[in-house]
């Protein structure tokens, strides 16, 4: 057995080196970056007739059908089986058994069914929690049905010279294929044409921004990381508007997904650590258990007892050791966290995983805009040798404040006040420092795609019918750009209107969140509507610029040399080592 489990453990972990070397491998990938020319002579195919019928067999006995291959998985009733007789369920089963062996063995079984009931009793605990697992871990459907989700139905394809519909899984390497708005992408695809397609790539990347596909003439790009490539669209990622051809590079598993998806299946199964701490509790209580029956079974023997009731008392008193609460509890405290978790859009494919997320420390992700808001915020300061909470907004607390003043003192203390002393010279002094230290800027710049498709739909056009972006410059119409700068006119006004936390700027990101800050600060507007100091009412901007962040700057430039045409005196923010400087005229008067 040990050495069966050593050769499945050496079989996954082979599994596993190997889907990690073939995603890996796609750092290599460039295709992507070849002409259009040089593409089509690689894959044997042509952009007028598309491959011939021969070329499609030849292609998928090569490279197989654009399907996602499906590990084996066990059937349900070997599931439900597992779930029946894990190390503690078995440790209980073994307890009603012995239950009913007792009853069945006991002399006076008209006058005492308590191992009766008490067998029954077990089971029907054990086999309910069971049930209850099984249930719990059915409603996490398995990897790969998630990934089946991506897979679109039909595509649309030229082959022998003429463009057919067929199903995806028929779909080739070397196809040339049509993609438009609202289907998923049936294979990885380098394209030759786009015009204003958009494809949505949150199923692979997690990013939920969509992404605009540019071409040129001859094609391929110079971008060597696939991911970045403009001229890529991905198996099963959307394209949500426009249209675009291309030439599939890669189908099935060999795809992006694909490689995911193999990489996903291969992943080595690890004991949970509640798991662990389960085995090696019930080991301790089976030993205590029956060494306590044992010994009491041969001290019944030695004082002269008849075997039989000997037997009976000794089955009593390893029952009695088995807490035949504590699976119950365990599994119905599990799942109830993970039905809490699942209404936070978590599923849960293992109940014992749920102990282990509570057992983390640390996560570490690049998913920004995904797991987080990607908002950068300031939280903290350092003042006067002492930390000072920042996570409060003065803008967003005066808002507050003013929306429910009028209903007493009881609904202000609900609000969430800054910790922070406003008139404090410290923290006055280390916000002008911000502002002056700083460039970033409350700049809004509207996409171009975005315009364009306000300005559509405001004259009743359809978008593809406007210039494309990438030749903007050169052949938009004067009445197209003129309609683009009303739009971006009427999303201005309504950026302004929102909230200084909210609002769009252009620098780095930390300098994003610090200017959101003291931005308020410096405004008579925010100054005015209250304030807290110390108490409501004692702040009205004492020490503070009145005009924002920008206007404070340019009253206090940065110098330069007598003659101006050095740089100006300052050392731009370094990554590396964390620093920044600048020397600007306090007393430009």
């Amino acid at each position: 057995m040990k050495k069966e489990a050593e050769q499945n453990k050496g079989k996954k972990g082979a599994a596993m080196s190997d889907a990690v070397a073939k995603t890996e491998a796609i750092r290599q990938w460039e295709d992507h970056m070849w002409d259009n020319t040089k593409l089509v002579d690689y894959f044997h195919s042509s952009q007028t007739d598309g491959l011939t019928s021969d070329q499609v067999n030849v292609s998928i006995k090569e490279h197989g059908k654009n399907i996602l291959t499906e590990k084996d998985a066990l059937p349900w009733y070997v599931v439900f089986i597992k779930e029946m007789t894990g190390f503690f369920s078995l440790l209980l089963w073994f307890g009603s058994a012995l239950c009913f062996v007792g009853y069945g063995i006991q002399e006076d079984k008209a006058e005492d069914q308590s191992n009766l009931y008490l067998g029954i009793v077990l089971g029907l605990v054990v086999f309910v929690t069971g049930c209850f697992s099984y249930m719990q871990t059915s409603k996490a459907a398995s990897l790969m049905d998630d990934f089946k989700g991506f897979i679109p139905k039909t595509a649309d394809v030229r082959r022998d010279g003429k463009d057919i519909t067929i199903p995806a899984a028929d779909v080739a390497v070397g196809d040339f294929i049509y993609v438009k708005a609202g289907i998923s992408i049936p294979a990885d695809i380098v394209l030759f044409t786009s015009t204003e397609m958009n494809v949505n790539n949150a199923s692979l990347t997690g990013e939920s921004d969509d992404l605009l596909r540019v071409v040129n003439a001859k094609g391929g790009c110079d971008t060597p990381n696939i991911f970045e490539a403009p001229n890529v669209a991905f198996f099963g990622t959307m394209c949500t508007e426009g249209n675009g051809t291309g030439l599939v590079i890669r189908t099935g598993d060999d795809t992006i997904i694909g490689l995911i998806a193999s990489l996903s299946q291969s992943a080595e199964k690890k004991e949970t650590p509640l798991s662990m701490e389960i085995e090696r509790f019930i080991l301790l209580i089976s030993a205590v258990a029956i060494g306590l029956g044992v010994t009491f079974f041969l001290f019944g023997v030695a004082y002269g007892y008849d075997y039989i009731t000997n037997l009976v008392f000794a089955i009593g008193i390893i029952v009695a050791n088995v807490p035949e609460g504590l699976l119950c509890t365990v599994t119905v405290s599990l799942a109830l966290t993970a039905q809490r978790m699942a209404k936070k859009n978590v599923l849960v494919k293992n109940l014992e995983s749920v102990e282990t997320l509570g057992s983390t420390s640390c996560i570490c992700s690049d998913k920004t805009g995904t797991l987080t808001q990607n908002k950068m915020t300031l939280s903290g300061m350092y003042v006067d040798r002492k930390t000072v909470d920042c996570s409060v907004n003065y803008q967003i607390y005066n808002e507050e404040y003013d929306a429910i003043k009028s209903q007493g003192e009881d609904a202000i203390k609900k609000i969430r006040k800054p910790e922070y002393d406003l008139n404090n010279l410290g923290f006055q002094i280390m916000c002008k420092t911000i502002a002056l230290s700083t460039v970033a800027t409350f700049t809004y710049v509207p996409d171009t795609n975005l315009l364009k498709k306000n300005y559509a739909k405001a004259k009743g056009i359809k978008l593809e019918a406007m210039t494309k972006v990438e030749d903007w410059e050169t052949k938009a119409k004067p009445e197209e750009k003129e309609g683009l700068i009303v739009e971006a006119k009427k999303l201005n006004e309504l950026e302004k209107k929102k909230r200084w936390n909210d609002q769009a700027v252009k620098g780095d990101a930390s300098e994003t969140g610090l200017i959101k800050f003291v931005q308020p600060l410096f405004l008579a507007k925010e100054q005015k509507a209250g304030g807290i100091g110390q108490t409501h009412g004692e702040f009205k901007g004492q020490g503070y610029p009145t005009e924002g962040v920008e206007a404070y700057r340019d009253a206090h430039p940065v110098l330069k040399n007598e003659k101006g045409n050095m740089e100006p005196a300052k050392i731009d923010f370094s990554s590396q080592i964390k620093f920044n400087a600048c020397i600007r005229d306090m007393n430009p008067a």
